[in-house]
């Protein structure tokens, strides 16, 4: 089945949800009126990471309900990046699915947490695989993208699109920042292709843009949103990490049977 997804690599104010929530809702209006029916943004792109996360904790379900408004308004399904969600005293990084009439397909708590992360933040501990009106969706976020075995087992579970909410930087060093960009954008389109291929399904990763200066943590976003396909490897692809919405529609059927 053909899908038009559009992906926003936003540039994220840090700790600031509603100058963050107005900017996600312009982007959501422009991509519905280019005819898009999934609209993905990255991870923490309600309130960024670090402190931002906790701080936020309080209005998750304000977050739910602003984007499920949204779904049904503009008649989209949306993956709103990620935001963090108590569940009694713990805190998970959480993604959700909204199909556009405004419910929950699917939701996603992010299993392999980044190191700033594990003093605050809960790992999840299974995979989300869920039916959509496009076919059977996955979610990971971030980091998930380097460990194969989850997608070994959202293929096994039916997955043929998998969406990758993220928040990939790296931090600034005094020299040999060209090499340290090079090494990422080799490592981000390898993973993302690599993983479309050996598990057979499209992956939509959307990262965040621009800086990060804050709590003494001075990175740089990789930037590098893209789409690729088991088949047609990169559908499309952010060549830098500046503020862009990607556009592209694709078919979710596999490309050859799967074997698992």
């Amino acid at each position: 089945m053909q899908i038009a997804i559009a992906l926003v690599q936003l540039d994220i104010a840090l700790g600031d949800p509603d100058a963050n929530l107005a900017r996600m809702e312009q982007f959501i209006r422009k991509a519905a009126k280019k005819g898009a029916q999934l609209v993905v943004f990255p991870e923490d792109a309600v309130s960024g990471p670090l402190g931002g996360q906790l701080a936020a904790l309080p209005r998750a379900s304000e977050f739910l309900a602003f984007f499920q408004r949204l779904a049904v308004e503009h008649q989209v399904d949306l993956v709103p990046g990620s935001w963090a969600v108590s569940d009694g005293s713990y805190a998970y990084n959480t993604a959700f699915y909204i199909n556009k009439d405004g419910s929950v397909a699917g939701s996603y708590r992010k299993i392999n947490l980044w190191e700033t992360e594990r003093a605050t933040i809960t790992p999840g501990h299974s995979v989300s695989v869920f039916p959509t009106a496009y076919g059977m969706v996955g979610l990971i976020i971030c980091w998930d993208l380097a460990f194969p075995l989850l997608f070994v087992e959202m293929a096994r579970q039916g997955a043929e699109l998998i969406i990758a909410p993220t928040y990939w930087s790296f931090t600034k060093p005094s020299d040999e920042v060209e090499d340290v960009i090079d090494d990422e954008i080799l490592l981000i389109d390898s993973l993302c292709t690599t993983r479309a291929f050996e598990s057979n399904v499209m992956i939509a990763y959307c990262n965040a843009a621009g800086e990060l200066n804050t709590e003494g943590y001075d990175a740089v976003l990789s930037g590098r949103s893209q789409v690729t396909h088991p088949h047609d490897k990169v559908l499309v692809k952010a060549e830098g990490n500046e503020e862009t919405m990607l556009f592209v529609t694709a078919s979710l059927e596999r490309a050859v049977p799967l074997a698992v």
